[in-house]
Order: structure tokens, then sequence, then C-alpha cells
């Protein structure tokens, strides 16, 4: 009982912040939803909470919306929208000063159920400052003063000019043929709009066959994705991330079938397709 009140005073506070910043009522009520796929994630996510840790403070100092998105991609190869990573923002801002804390971030999960190990939410205490010991002066015999060195004037030198040349989006952003083309068009170092041009290009069906090596819940997404799985798909030109609806049922060993391109996961190196 008093982990629900808790729970629903933060909520209760994060809305009426949410709606000093103009957020309408309608996205406010999909936050206690949007809070509990995000503790469901947390608590089947591969990756051990010392390492989200570890990647929530990559900035050090405080946790960035940048980094609490970049944990969720890693891990679930779906990049969340910004109103999502607003809401949690919101939500895990306990004393509501616009800057959110580790600590804050573990505390807000516990409070929710998740079983956090105490040394992720022991507050860091500040080394106690020992006195220092007043310095002995000591007399010393004045020194003689130094002759003035003769100015000289050295010539200013004014900085180059120079602009920025910006990088075109390079010509892989065209439609592939194959899987393979496809998968060649992303293995280079791209930009953000590289990516996103080579996915609105690639509006076909490419074939997915391979073995099944994990699999992990789908965290966020449009109503009948979310919920279900992505599936990590092993196929003879690398690993390829798979999401299936909420209602695919069991998950299978091996997959053939066609699928549609969703986007690349830069932080596991891998495309990530729907089935089609």
């Amino acid at each position: 009982m008093v982990r629900k009140a808790v729970v629903n005073l933060a909520r209760q506070r994060a809305a009426e912040a949410l709606q000093k910043k103009g957020v309408s009522s309608e996205v406010i009520d999909r936050l206690p939803s949007i809070e509990d796929g995000f503790v469901t994630w947390i608590s089947r996510s591969e990756m051990p909470m010392e390492a989200i840790d570890e990647m929530l403070r990559a900035q050090g100092g405080f946790v960035e919306i940048s980094d609490l998105s970049n944990v969720v991609e890693r891990t679930t190869g779906h990049a969340p929208p910004s109103w999502v990573l607003e809401l949690l923002m919101t939500s895990m801002d306990a004393d509501g000063d616009g800057l959110l804390s580790n600590t804050e971030v573990w505390t807000w999960a516990s409070d929710r159920g998740l079983d956090v190990p105490p040394h992720l939410l022991a507050v860091d205490e500040p080394e106690p400052e020992t006195p220092e010991e007043p310095p002995v002066e000591i007399e010393e015999p004045p020194a003689p003063e130094p002759e003035p060195e003769p100015v000289v004037e050295t010539p200013r030198l004014e900085p180059v000019r120079t602009q920025p040349v910006p990088r075109p989006v390079t010509a892989v952003a065209a439609t592939q043929a194959s899987l393979e083309g496809l998968l060649d068009a992303f293995g280079q170092n791209l930009r953000g709009d590289e990516i996103q041009a080579i996915v609105d290009a690639n509006t076909d069906v490419f074939h997915i066959s391979g073995l099944v090596k994990g699999d992990k819940a789908t965290l966020l997404g449009e109503a009948g994705w979310r919920n279900g799985r992505t599936l990590t798909v092993s196929t003879p030109l690398g690993d390829v991330d798979l999401q299936l609806p909420s209602e695919a049922g069991s998950i299978p060993k091996h997959v053939d079938h066609d699928a549609q391109l969703r986007g690349w996961n830069r932080g596991l190196s891998r495309a990530v397709f729907r089935l089609v």
C-alpha cells in the first residue's frame, strides 16, 4: 500500500509538471502504461542493471534524454519517440528540479516493483574535507628588482577564415534489389539523415531466412506491435532483428519470411525489419 501511494503521488506530480509544459491530457493519460512497459523491458533485458547504470552515466553528472534513448535503442533495437522519453524523464525527476540523476532513475524503478540492487540506490556522498594546517610564514629577504626587458612587438596574425563544407548524402541511399545490397549500404559510417534516406528508399519487402539466436520484448511501437517480440536472426549475411506483432504466439526456431525494413540499430549495428 505504501509503494502504491508513493507511485500515485509521483504520477500526480509528473502530470502537473507535464500540464505546465503544455502536454495534452490524452498523452499524459498514457504515462502509467509507458512506465509499466519501461519497467517490463528492464526486467526482461539481457543487459545487467550495472551495465545500464554505466550507460546512463555516459555523459557524466546527470542523465540526459539522449542517454535514456541510447539505452533503449541499444537493447531493444527501437528508437523511442521523443514524447515518450519526455514523459519518462519528467516522471523520474522526483524533486522536479529538471535534473535527473542515476539514483532518481533506480529509485523510480524500485518504487514500481523492480528488484534493484541496493548499491544502485545509494546516493553518492561527498568526501569530508580535512582542515589544512596554516602554512608557516618564513620571512625572506626582498629579491632585487629585475631589469626591465625590452618590449618586442610581434606581428599579429589574422586567423584563416574557412567555411565548413557539408558532407553530402552518400549515393548508397537508393533502392536495393537484395538483402546483401541493403546491408552493404548500411555498412558505412553514416549520419542519421543518410540512414533515414536508405530506410525511406527501401519500402519493398526483403526475404529473411535464418536461425533465431535470441528474442526480447519490443518495448515501444504503434498499436499491434507494442508488447510483441524482437527476434535476433542469424542469416548468412549477418545478424538482423525481426519484429513480430503482439499476437505472434510462440517464438519460432527458424525464420523464412518476407519482411519490411524499419530502421538501423546503430548501437548493435543491425538492420531492423518487421514481419509482413
